[in-house]
């Protein structure tokens, strides 16, 4: 499902629309290796296309590399809000599962 995220950098709001296969390969690119480039391209492909060149001219230096503050900064708003739906995740104590499973023998 996408969902249309709104950012505003300096004076411009923009509109990036992300769906799970736009975001799981901005998550492969970054276990490559690079944090910047993939999340660059993420948010590349997620602009609303009237405002692409408006994008490119506040999200990168004029030479096509990306700012990576900006970038980076705009994804983590991204990734709060595309992920604020999924169910959170708490790792359980090693020794409160032992100790159920001991309960749980000893018991029957």
């Amino acid at each position: 499902m996408a969902q249309v995220v709104c950012i505003t950098a300096g004076a411009v709001a923009f509109s990036f629309t992300v769906d799970d296969k736009m975001y799981n390969k901005f998550v492969d690119g970054m276990t490559k290796g690079g944090a910047v480039l993939p999340a660059y391209n993420m948010l590349s492909n997620a602009v609303d296309n009237e405002q692409h060149a408006k994008f490119v001219e506040t999200f990168s230096d004029g030479q096509n590399n990306p700012r990576a503050t900006l970038v980076l900064e705009a994804v983590g708003m991204i990734t709060e809000e595309f992920t604020s739906d999924l169910p959170k995740l708490v790792k359980t104590p090693t020794s409160s599962v032992s100790s159920s499973k001991e309960t749980a023998t000893s018991n029957s």
